[in-house]
């Protein structure tokens, strides 16, 4: 027994109930980040600080307690609306928590991470997956709202990507199809953040773009973990 395993009767004794509270506990992480990207695609076009400044009401400006900000449950609890001013919540607070918890449960099972077996690169796997998509979703969300890319965010998806593309060379999980479609990707929204620079865009291009590339990331790890 080297401790990465954990023992038979234990599996089959509480395996249903663990595997409920592993993706419950990632669901919850998900919608954490969900969260967190709502607060990025409102603040990183308005050049406001996303890290140290509180939360706030955009429109009574009022600062918000740690219960006015539990992913999807405050939204639930308080009506859709701000405890202080009542005005209403847009629902894309809610939309985004709830994909975003669901997209990382959908990750996870995606490459079989589970209770039964904490391999680190299965850790590291979930952690590097888990930033490349928080990265795509800021970028779709502000594409959604306002027509652009912003640099910072393409430089971050680049500097992830590039680590988990080491990463997968490394462990010897070497892909060329999966090298392909990250710098695929990658390189469209380059391509769309340098034309947006001599022309506005009507339409976002860069979110559909980055929702295709998370729905074929998570595809293309089914195949790999369960088809072949």
């Amino acid at each position: 027994m080297t401790g990465m395993y954990m023992p038979l009767s234990l599996i089959n004794e509480g395996y249903p109930n663990m595997v409920f509270f592993l993706y419950t506990i990632i669901f919850m992480i998900g919608a954490l980040t969900g969260s967190f990207c709502t607060l990025a695609v409102y603040r990183l076009p308005l050049k406001k600080d996303i890290t140290h400044e509180r939360s706030f009401c955009p429109n009574c400006n009022h600062k918000l307690k740690l219960l006015d900000l539990i992913p999807i449950l405050s939204y639930v609890f308080l009506g859709g609306k701000c405890r202080y001013c009542k005005q209403k919540i847009r629902p894309r607070y809610l939309i985004l928590e709830v994909f975003a918890g669901l997209t990382a449960v959908i990750f996870a099972i995606s490459f079989k991470f589970s209770f039964t077996s904490f391999e680190v690169s299965k850790i590291i796997c979930l952690f590097l997956g888990m930033l490349y998509i928080t990265g795509q979703t800021i970028i779709a969300g502000i594409d959604k709202e306002n027509k652009q890319i912003l640099k910072s965010m393409l430089i971050f998806n680049w500097v992830v990507t590039a680590l988990y593309i080491i990463y997968l060379f490394i462990v010897g999980m070497a892909n060329i199809n999966r090298y392909a479609i990250y710098l695929f990707f990658m390189l469209t929204l380059t391509c769309i953040y340098l034309l947006d620079k001599k022309q506005k865009r009507k339409k976002p291009y860069a979110f559909y773009i980055c929702i295709i590339n998370i729905i074929l990331m998570i595809i293309q790890n089914y195949v790999l973990y369960y088809f072949i």
